[in-house]
């Protein structure tokens, strides 16, 4: 693991969205977003454990939910799905999250970018989108799920979004650097045989690379404050 500001260029460049270019979604916003789901199927307020379960798209957690309140599976994920976005989609046009001030610098990089995110792919492209992310960033390549089992299966730290980024760009993920703030992303790079920065955030609780019990993640291949060290 390489704590350097020395960042050497890659072929392409895949990011992270929230807690790398865009401030996080509130806790509270996503907590009162399960509760709302919960609700809709006459459910009792959810437990941590459970608010975790939406957040995360842990499908196996989310099965036995809705096995044990025999629940239709489809239909309680449709309606996560709808609150999570209503939910973020206010924070975004009541400006309580914005972009973070690093994220110009990236207009310097030469080479492709792409996006992947374990978020929603409708949040993803509205964040995209109110924050002109592919005119600032270059960005050719948008990769996040729907909260379908289906492909919440596939998220993060499953390579599978991060290799069909690099295919939408065209370069093999071992000449690809994939930058995120979390352990998933470091074992999704690594997965894929790609090199990962892991940013840390002022502020943020977890800025120490943490792996949590169960994620074999391995270490990042770059440690960095900014994301301005990526284009020094």
């Amino acid at each position: 693991m390489t704590h350097s500001a020395t960042v050497p260029p890659y072929d392409a460049y895949v990011f992270d969205v929230d807690g790398v270019l865009v401030e996080l979604p509130s806790r509270d916003a996503l907590r009162e977003a399960a509760a709302r789901t919960f609700s809709r199927f006459d459910l009792e307020s959810p437990s941590r454990d459970g608010v975790r379960a939406l957040v995360t798209g842990d499908v196996e957690r989310i099965t036995d939910l809705c096995r044990a309140a025999g629940v239709d599976r489809s239909a309680f994920c449709t309606q996560a799905a709808r609150e999570a976005y209503r939910a973020q989609k206010r924070e975004l046009e009541r400006g309580l999250r914005s972009v973070y001030d690093d994220v110009n610098a990236l207009s310097e990089l030469s080479a492709p970018s792409a996006l992947v995110s374990n978020n929603l792919r409708p949040v993803v492209e509205e964040v995209v989108e109110r924050f002109d992310l592919r005119t600032r960033l270059g960005v050719e390549s948008v990769r996040a799920p729907t909260f379908t089992p289906e492909e919440l299966r596939r998220t993060k730290p499953d390579p599978h979004y991060l290799c069909a980024a690099c295919e939408d760009v065209g370069v093999e993920p071992e000449r690809t650097l994939y930058v995120g703030d979390e352990p998933v992303d470091v074992a999704a790079a690594s997965r894929a045989g790609a090199d990962s920065a892991f940013v840390r955030r002022e502020g943020r609780e977890d800025a120490a690379f943490s792996t949590p019990e169960g994620l074999d993640a391995g270490e990042p291949t770059y440690v960095i404050e900014s994301l301005r060290e990526l284009v020094e």
